[in-house]
């Protein structure tokens, strides 16, 4: 617990100097004056926000695709004979040794197991491991997996499909996420560019946008501008983000 206390810390320090730098940057470029740094504090918390669900977007992909992988070696170990239970400690071996003791699925399914040696069912381990992760994939597994118990159905037949199920969706994305991601790349380099055109403005033809400085209706064309770029910035990141 305190090894991810210190973790969080590290990260929010992180988060922390990465904005205050850019605020900086900002203020310098649009306003001329640290004033800005002042009122742009408050929107902080908006790009902790973000910074964190980019984090956890990776961390849901991660675990996804390690997921899967722990699926094939349950439908594995069923077709082999095992039970469902001793199915699970097997894959969580598999998942030890093929991502090591600390990637995040091999945590998952030691507290799965762990749950159902203390008396509880693997249907409702399973869904609790969904509940916690919020990924789409793990919560349709968890309802084809407790139905499929509940019924007595062919449990590494159902399995198996889900796992060809969910292997071809995350193909797909991964297709629809090749096909964007040039464009993606040009785009982050063009959100480079007006920044860059104004620092470059600002250092070698200083007098040429003075106007634009310590004046109202200067103020308001460099605010209109950085609000202009913010939303395009967000619109973009939208417009790519395959799952919505």
């Amino acid at each position: 617990m305190k090894h991810k206390y210190n973790l969080r810390t590290a990260e929010w320090a992180v988060s922390l100097a990465v904005y205050l730098i850019v605020s900086a940057l900002f203020s310098w470029l649009f306003y001329d004056s640290a004033i800005p740094m002042l009122l742009f504090a408050p929107f902080f918390v908006l790009f902790a926000r973000a910074v964190k669900k980019k984090k956890r977007i990776k961390q849901n992909e991660e675990m996804t695709e390690e997921f899967i992988s722990a699926l094939t070696g349950v439908s594995t170990s069923l077709s082999a004979g095992m039970s469902a239970e001793n199915a699970f400690v097997s894959a969580a071996d598999d998942m030890e040794k093929l991502y090591g003791r600390r990637s995040a699925i091999v945590k998952e399914l030691e507290t799965v197991n762990m749950r159902v040696r203390s008396g509880q069912t693997l249907s409702v381990a399973v869904k609790e491991m969904a509940d916690r992760w919020q990924i789409e994939e793990m919560h349709d597994f968890s309802v084809v997996f407790s139905a499929a118990i509940r019924s007595g159905g062919n449990l590494p037949g159902i399995i198996s499909s889900c796992t060809q199920i969910m292997e071809n969706r995350i193909d797909a994305e991964a297709e629809a996420k090749t096909m964007i991601r040039g464009k993606q790349y040009e785009q982050r380099v063009m959100c480079v560019i007006p920044p860059g055109i104004l620092a470059y403005l600002r250092l070698s033809s200083g007098s040429f946008i003075e106007v634009l400085y310590h004046d109202p209706f200067g103020i308001a064309v460099m605010t209109a501008g950085l609000i202009v770029y913010i939303l395009a910035i967000y619109l973009s990141e939208r417009i790519g983000d395959i799952r919505g």
